[in-house]
């Protein structure tokens, strides 16, 4: 049997993924048990859809950076990623909050999500703290199914057509973590909205810790850090 090419390999891959999760949600609109299983079939999806394509290379999750021989370095260099980016991320929410209103609509709907006036920060578990316990936990699993997902199977297979052509601060980067980014942005329309691509950017984040220490660890602890900060900032300013 032909094996196809890394990158033809990698692409249907997430085109078949992204194809099963879509169907999903367009049918949950008709059936509303549906669309509350999308959360849970794209964990499934972004764990076990690469085992297959990896099994008829000779490679397992080991090779696409599911290892945790290295969590020392991988809970290191998260923290000092999370230490680094989100102060001066929290300044820029609550700026961003504030001045979002005074937009027109058709361009603030654009840009977020979040609806009405902002309050001036504040931290506060409230009445319903068992349903944010119950999103954190969510959050964890989305976090290293898509790390896994596209920072370790998707990386690995385009790597092997374009290697790292740059190390950024001791880090091979190259076009092969771009290109998984992008995918990574695009992924997330299946929720339609323009401001969902603005994902891009933490992903190279993602990637570089990825590329620091050889495993998706790291950038799945970031990865989960950053989802539940957004959604304590999003608490704070919103209620």
């Amino acid at each position: 049997m032909v094996t196809p090419s890394p990158v033809r390999e990698a692409i249907s891959v997430w085109v078949a993924v992204m194809a099963v999760l879509a169907a999903v949600r367009i049918a949950g609109v008709a059936v509303p048990f549906l669309h509350q299983l999308v959360g849970a079939l794209a964990v499934a999806a972004f764990l076990y859809a690469p085992v297959k394509p990896l099994e008829r290379r000779g490679q397992d999750a080991h090779d696409a950076g599911w290892r945790f021989d290295r969590l020392g370095a991988d809970l290191g260099w998260a923290l000092l990623a999370c230490a680094v980016i989100l102060p001066p991320f929290t300044l820029a929410f609550s700026w961003f909050v504030r001045e979002l209103p005074r937009l027109p609509p058709e361009l603030a709907t654009r840009l977020a999500p979040y609806v009405g006036a902002a309050h001036p920060l504040r931290f506060r578990l409230g009445p319903d703290w068992w349903d944010l316990g119950g999103r954190v936990a969510g959050n964890a699993a989305v976090a290293f199914s898509e790390e896994f997902f596209y920072r370790g199977y998707m990386t690995l297979r385009l790597e092997e057509r374009w290697p790292p052509a740059a190390r950024i601060l001791g880090a091979p980067m190259g076009r092969a973590a771009v290109l998984t980014a992008a995918l990574f942005a695009v992924g997330h329309l299946l929720e339609p909205a323009p401001w969902r691509l603005a994902v891009f950017f933490p992903a190279l984040i993602f990637a570089w810790l990825r590329a620091r220490t050889g495993t998706v660890v790291g950038a799945a602890v970031c990865h989960f850090i950053f989802n539940v900060w957004l959604l304590l900032l999003e608490r704070a300013a919103f209620g």
